[in-house]
């Protein structure tokens, strides 16, 4: 009986501290009619001429982009990431968003129209995020807005200019333009494992006043492995 209950013991000293991770996100093996799944992790649905791809980024990706704005620390201007700051006491970054790359080509409609404010996840255990906007993150980093001189706003300016011109913007790609940009939605929580991002009422047919008469609903099914650890994987040296 003393055995059993150091065995017991043990068993519930070695869980101090365990935690969920979640790996980064992949294209699912089985998607909707007219996705194809590409090397650097996108999903594209192809119509016609018409592709329009989704791929959800990893902070390593997002932190190239900005390289110079990730590696200041707890004053990093990244603003889809946290940088190269972490929290006192531990050995990795968290996340700050989900963030999705969506891209157009559009040689094939004389315009299409996504609207990202449309943009939605669904999971497999039932949870719904939905898009954080141009004003919701204009709320979310108020907190930098302490004044309107000094490190702290100019930081604060840094970072929402940077959203301005990187974020997916709502307008007509018209024949034989491209468009991309980030959708911005909250971190996922750990326990999801597999979540579909919906793209809704992708307009690609017009009539003379510019009111859709063809839409298209578009599914991207995503995948990531959930376990158990102390640590992140990639923060283990």
């Amino acid at each position: 009986m003393v055995f059993s209950f150091l065995a017991g013991l043990a068993g519930c000293l070695s869980q101090v501290g365990m935690r969920h991770f979640a790996a980064p996100a992949a294209p699912a093996a089985q998607q909707g009619e007219g996705m194809t799944l590409q090397d650097d992790g996108s999903i594209v649905f192809t119509k016609d001429r018409l592709e329009i791809s989704v791929r959800v980024l990893e902070d390593e990706y997002l932190n190239r982009q900005f390289a110079a704005s990730s590696a200041q620390g707890m004053h990093s201007t990244n603003p889809y990431t946290y940088g190269d700051w972490k929290p006192w006491g531990q050995t990795w970054t968290p996340p700050r968003f989900t963030v999705l790359l969506v891209k157009i080509k559009n040689y094939s409609y004389p315009k299409v129209l996504l609207e990202p404010d449309k943009i939605y996840i669904t999971t497999g255990n039932q949870r719904i995020y939905r898009i954080l906007d141009k004003g919701l993150l204009d709320d979310y980093f108020s907190p930098y807005l302490r004044s309107y001189s000094g490190q702290e706003y100019r930081r604060y300016k840094e970072m929402m200019d940077r959203l301005v011109r990187t974020i997916y913007h709502p307008d007509y790609v018209f024949s034989g333009q491209e468009a991309t940009g980030y959708v911005v939605l909250p971190v996922l929580h750990s326990d999801v494992e597999d979540f579909v991002v919906h793209v809704p009422k992708v307009g690609v047919r017009f009539d003379y006043r510019s009111a859709p008469l063809e839409q298209l609903d578009l599914n991207y099914h995503f995948k990531r492995e959930v376990y158990r650890a102390r640590q992140p994987r990639e923060a283990v040296q």
